[in-house]
């Protein structure tokens, strides 16, 4: 009977115990953060693969209606009338294609924001010689599990190495160099 009780008592505690997060938030030093449900990884997959299948509407519909988008350009976009016209713009001029490569969402333990924050590599496939790759970094956050803002980041990824040429193998066609 006291095993019982103990157990029960054990049971009891850990379900009252207070979410620690981990990280920091200067604007607000009680701030700490915990993951968040895959709900929104969902919605994220979904909304990135519309960028794909180029369905602005549907992009909207997983968007708040007062969404902020921040470009790596610093421009900023400001609404969802104003994100369909950015996107029709950007997938005539860029044809972009997206793949996603991570994503975590979090929580804030304090205020109950959720973000997540993802990457993704960025192939446009303007005609040659605009076509380019870039690996973008997203911070974007959901209220009623639409997504409400998004700030882009993006870095160039280095060309890769150049090949080196084989040293000819004995034997082969090719001329040794004279010596001199």
């Amino acid at each position: 009977m006291k095993k019982l009780i103990l157990i029960l008592a054990l049971l009891t505690m850990g379900c009252n115990a207070p979410v620690e997060g981990s990280g920091f938030w200067i604007g607000d030093e009680n701030e700490t953060f915990v993951n968040a449900s895959d709900e929104h990884t969902e919605t994220y997959k979904k909304w990135l693969q519309a960028h794909n299948d180029k369905d602005i509407e549907t992009i909207l519909s997983l968007e708040t209606d007062d969404v902020r988008i921040d470009l790596p350009s610093g421009m900023v976009i400001s609404g969802a009338e104003a994100h369909a016209e950015a996107l029709s713009n950007y997938f005539e001029s860029a044809d972009p294609e997206m793949n996603l490569y991570w994503a975590m969402p979090y929580k804030g333990v304090v205020n109950g924001e959720v973000w997540i924050i993802a990457g993704q590599v960025v192939t446009s496939h303007a005609l040659p010689p605009n076509e380019n790759t870039v690996q973008r970094m997203i911070d974007a956050q959901f209220k009623e599990g639409k997504i409400s803002r998004v700030i882009a980041y993006d870095k160039t990824p280095p060309p890769p190495p150049a090949e080196e040429e084989a040293p000819a193998e004995e034997g082969s066609d090719e001329e040794a160099p004279a010596e001199e």
